[in-house]
């Protein structure tokens, strides 16, 4: 869950003989900026050494520039796209992007054709993006599709404004195939802050109001849709839903302490300063309630579970497992940028900003970026589009993206 308290931690993968470093202390009350900010302040930067040589630095959107114990799981979770859990690769291979999934690379515009600055929030399939066009500097002037395959973009709608707040901006956004929705963030005169919920069809149209939430009701970290519903959580825990049509809220029961991951599923930890080093302990299925324990390790922080498998940070390097504790892999090639991807992608995908791990095959694949920055997409479940400049320069005209939904299973 990213709000304006998560940390920055983006690190450059460490030589295996490098030290490993503290990757909480010293930043705990840094905050960045991302998609899934909870107010419209604007987050500090937060740099952190690793080996004493290299730096990390956020840019716009959630880019950051480079720095050189048993479980008992849910009947209704179904494998991951692709059929069950593979076997655990026993050790790490390196390979290129660009050579194992070159139909999941291309280059697109970094603006829109009014000029606007484009912020990729996810994939909507193997070759369309969708788009935050930005009016000026972090305002959603629209919501656009980028089809990698015909290299053209078109309008979902217009990003709907209330003047009767102070700061009003867009916030992060969630899709299901069929319908989008985001939260907006402003404050009443008095302070108070105001999120309104919006929905629309990803086929185009007008973006409809579901409902506006006012002070501690407002403290939204997730949003997700559920069929003809949309769900939320909040940052102090607890899942909430309202029809997508409009109508009043309800609180689903035994959703206490809970934050979405991306839906029917929710953790236990969620995305204040305090939550950066815990370890998620449950994943929740939200359609029944069944709970599947997470089997951590003690000298683990930060561990974030998806259905199947779970990513954290040790002194010795970056972990993933999966949720029962088994497939455990350690590795400094996989330092982990918990922050701004801190779940696994697709439950699938580790991304550590230079490179993609796969869980599935064991393969590290390293991308060529030419920039000095990189990005994940804004949506508010894990994200499968990551990008960065497509030459060198921190404004670019194009972006070069590497789409996880359009990486094969079998790959």
């Amino acid at each position: 869950m990213r709000t304006e308290n998560d940390l920055i931690a983006a690190l450059r993968e460490g030589a295996d003989d490098a030290p490993m470093p503290d990757l909480i202390a010293g930043v705990a009350r840094l905050r960045r900026r991302r998609g899934r900010r909870r107010t419209h302040l604007l987050a500090a930067a937060a740099v952190i050494a690793v080996a004493s040589t290299s730096t990390a630095v956020t840019l716009r959107g959630g880019e950051v520039a480079p720095a050189h114990p048993a479980v008992t799981t849910s009947a209704s979770v179904a494998p991951p796209s692709g059929g069950p859990i593979a076997p655990a690769p026993a050790k790490i291979s390196t390979v290129r992007a660009a050579d194992i999934w070159p139909e999941a690379l291309f280059t697109m515009p970094a603006k829109n054709a009014d000029g606007w600055r484009y912020r990729p929030i996810t994939a909507l399939s193997a070759t369309e993006v969708l788009l935050s066009a930005e009016s000026s500097f972090e305002r959603a002037g629209r919501f656009e599709i980028y089809d990698s395959s015909s290299g053209k973009s078109r309008v979902v709608t217009a990003a709907p404004k209330n003047p009767d707040l102070k700061g009003y901006i867009t916030q992060t956004a969630t899709v299901d195939g069929r319908n989008m929705a985001w939260f907006s963030f402003g404050q009443q005169a008095d302070g108070t802050p105001v999120r309104d919920i919006w929905t629309v069809p990803l086929a185009g149209g007008q973006a409809r109001l579901v409902t506006t939430r006012t002070g501690a009701d407002a403290s939204i970290d997730a949003i997700a849709i559920n069929g003809d519903r949309v769900s939320w959580s909040l940052v102090e825990g607890g899942v909430w839903e309202a029809p997508l049509t409009g109508g009043a809220p309800r609180r689903l029961p035994g959703s206490d302490g809970l934050h979405l991951i991306r839906w029917p599923w929710a953790g236990d930890v969620g995305s204040a300063p305090g939550d950066m080093e815990r370890g998620q302990t449950k994943v929740v299925d939200l359609t029944n309630g069944v709970v599947s324990e997470v089997a951590a390790q003690e000298d683990v922080t930060g561990l974030r579970c998806a259905p199947f498998w779970c990513v954290g940070r040790a002194r010795s390097g970056g972990l993933v497992q999966r949720i029962d504790g088994t497939g455990s892999l350690r590795t400094r090639k996989l330092v982990h940028i918990g922050p701004l991807t801190p779940y696994p992608i697709l439950d699938r995908f580790l991304w550590t900003g230079s490179s993609v791990y796969d869980m599935r095959t064991g393969r590290l694949a390293t991308i060529d970026n030419p920039s000095t920055w990189y990005g994940s997409g804004t949506s508010s479940e894990p994200s499968t589009i990551l990008y960065w400049g497509a030459s060198k320069g921190d404004n670019p005209d194009k972006f070069r993206v590497l789409n996880l939904a359009a990486v094969p299973p079998a790959q």
